[in-house]
């Protein structure tokens, strides 16, 4: 075992012991989560007869009986073409069980497939439902059936104009509406404009035949000039002040940006006085060509950036004046972009930190130690940042939740949370999350309170975090990073020789330890897989054609833990680009490597991706924290900050 690796000797693993002794989760429904469980799976395996046995002997008084009531009307909602009967059962349901939710759910599945069914005065009965979908193609479809719809209306008319494809039987019915009554002229032009702002010329093309010819021309010149954008704007065919021009000036030029951001943008700079453009328009296209320059980190970006009128709202551009400013460890604009900030913004540890980084360079140590010395208390990454400028100890203390007794008592018998706290006990989280996530809105501080010391005393950790999180109990270390899944991710890190609370720090800020999670890119689990990743790290280790469950606790920390192991071994055992790289892709940040060698915390900073900017702070953070829960002797972070090296000259 290599002493470079000193968090693979065995574990000493002291846990903060809550304060109360209490069962975890009340033991009054054992019997009939035992006959849930067992009726549900009679369900799923389409034994019909067990099932209504099994449901028959569960009644109604254990309290998410009839979620297997609304899986049966799910399962008879899919197949069949909805009539009366049907809408009588989903009234009957919502009656019985007051689940607003669920019978949200049924709605518009029986809504969807009145759709496909075509049972049209069906799903204009739901249509007019409060807990309906907006189904714009489907409706029109519903008002022709009707035989009250002729002509393009308002309504649709929306639809026409957007640059989309539209589903087969929607945009049928668009095309024999437009063949009745051409669009208005008004319309023709919108749907111009919003193709070319969306990049979709196609749908632009296609209503040409609707202009004069001598309309079409510069439209079909501007659809051309999207081939060669610099060609067109240098050839003066846009150079008369027209509201056209301005419009196709803006786009070629924005287009042209992509490729050559400073030819383009020195464009703008020299001929955009020619045109009388709104100030919107003018100042979204002038902060946008600046903004780019700032995302490719080019050399000219802070003198762009600067150049662009800020306005008092626009937080995000001062802030990127700071990080291009960084990135060129200019310190003297990175204290004068500071100083643009709001004042409130100016305070916040992390703009508060680089003004102490650009204060110490300058030489004025005594203040930047002021700043440092205040920013040490903190148990954040900028704040473990300061303490190791100082060599002072982390401001790590657990504050355990001091919860209201008489409305925590009241929580423990509010019919949402049993309800919750009941899903997650039969394995349905997700409509336990649902429950739980209810409470939140309106919700006091002391409220939130309890239900963070709720969510840990029922074990539901990741309920605990977040509740805790909405309470503001920032110190509540033990409820906010708890050790979850200890014995899998011991065996993991161990196998995969990188620290335990790396992995902890990587879990947390993933998934917040909720276990079948899937985000709206497609990652699934406690480390935010992606099924491709998934399968890349399955053939790594040997095991072809996998098809396994990414919601399985084991497998996710596995094959996670083996994509840190890989991508640290890519970074030569750099952890700060490894921890980038499980967020953005190790691709993306190869990309990312400086031109020359630059301190972690500023390379850090100034990531293009506030994601991936964000994400790295955190987990580096939050694996501080987890080395103080495991062993009460965390790292110095610094430590963790090698120099981030220059990106290596191509063909090297």
């Amino acid at each position: 075992m290599s002493n470079n690796h000193p968090w693979l000797v065995s574990l000493v693993v002291l846990i903060p012991m809550a304060t109360a002794t209490y069962a975890a989760v009340p033991d009054e429904f054992v019997d009939e989560r035992k006959l849930f469980a067992q009726a549900h799976s009679a369900f799923e395996k389409g034994n019909a007869t067990e099932y209504k046995k099994l449901r028959g002997t569960l009644g109604t008084s254990y309290p998410i009986a009839y979620y297997l009531d609304y899986l049966d009307l799910r399962k008879t909602f899919e197949a069949v073409s909805p009539t009366q009967s049907h809408l009588n059962a989903l009234h009957q349901f919502e009656r019985e069980t007051k689940d607003e939710n669920l019978t949200r759910k049924l709605t518009r599945q029986l809504q969807a497939r009145a759709a496909t069914t075509k049972q049209w005065p069906i799903f204009r009965k739901l249509n007019e439902y409060n807990m309906a979908a907006s189904m714009p193609c489907e409706t029109l479809q519903a008002q022709a059936n009707a035989g009250k719809l002729e002509t393009l209306n308002p309504a649709a008319l929306e639809l026409w104009v957007q640059p989309k494809k539209h589903p087969k039987a929607c945009a049928a019915l668009l095309d024999k509406l437009e063949s009745r009554k051409a669009p208005p002229i008004k319309a023709i032009w919108q749907r111009i404009y919003e193709s070319m702002d969306e990049t979709k010329p196609q749908y632009a093309e296609s209503v040409l035949h609707y202009l004069s010819r001598q309309d079409q021309k510069p439209v079909k010149g501007w659809l051309k000039a999207r081939k060669t954008p610099e060609a067109y704007l240098k050839s003066g065919a846009l150079e008369k002040d027209t509201s056209f021009n301005r419009r196709a000036v803006v786009d070629l030029v924005l287009l042209w940006s992509k490729d050559d951001p400073v030819a383009a943008m020195n464009y703008w700079l020299g001929n955009h006085e020619k045109y009388r453009f709104y100030d919107d328009r003018y100042y979204d296209t002038h902060r946008l060509l600046a903004m780019r320059g700032a995302y490719r980190r080019l050399p000219e970006a802070y003198e762009w950036l600067n150049s662009v009128p800020g306005r008092d709202d626009d937080l995000e551009l001062k802030e990127w004046r700071i990080r291009a400013a960084l990135y060129a460890q200019d310190w003297v604009k990175v204290l004068r972009s500071l100083k643009r900030l709001p004042k409130e913004e100016q305070e916040e540890d992390h703009w508060a930190y680089w003004e102490a980084r650009a204060l110490e360079e300058a030489g004025h140590t005594p203040i930047a130690n002021a700043i440092y010395e205040t920013l040490s208390q903190l148990p954040t990454y900028h704040g473990f940042l300061a303490a190791d400028k100082l060599g002072t100890a982390y401001a790590i203390t657990d504050l355990p939740i001091d919860a209201d007794k008489k409305i925590l008592g009241e929580l423990e018998q509010s019919a949402e949370l049993i309800r919750a706290r009941e899903y997650y006990q039969v394995d349905i989280p997700w409509e336990g999350r649902r429950e739980w996530n209810a409470l939140f809105d309106g919700a006091t501080p002391d409220k939130l309170a309890a239900l963070a010391v709720l969510a840990e005393r029922w074990e539901l950790y990741d309920r605990a975090l977040f509740s805790a999180g909405r309470a503001e109990k920032k110190k509540a270390l033990t409820t906010r990073f708890p050790i979850v899944y200890l014995s899998e991710v011991e065996l993991a890190a161990q196998k995969n020789r990188i620290p335990p609370a790396w992995v902890f720090g990587v879990m947390r800020r993933e998934s917040g330890y909720i276990r079948d999670v899937k985000s709206s890119a497609g990652a699934i689990g406690l480390m935010q897989l992606m099924p491709n990743t998934a399968k890349y790290v399955a053939k790594l280790q040997g095991k072809k054609n996998w098809k396994g469950d990414l919601t399985d606790v084991e497998t996710n920390i596995d094959f996670g833990t083996f994509y840190l192991r890989h991508v640290l071994d890519k970074f030569d055992d750099h952890q700060i680009l490894a921890t980038a790289s499980y967020n953005a892709g190790p691709k993306r940040v190869s990309i990312w490597l400086p031109p020359e060698d630059m301190s972690a915390d500023v390379w850090i900073d100034a990531i293009p991706y506030s994601e991936t900017r964000r994400y790295v702070r955190a987990v580096m953070a939050y694996t501080v924290i987890y080395e103080w829960h495991l062993t009460k002797q965390p790292e110095r972070l610094s430590s963790k900050l090698l120099i981030v090296p220059a990106a290596k000259a191509e063909g090297t």
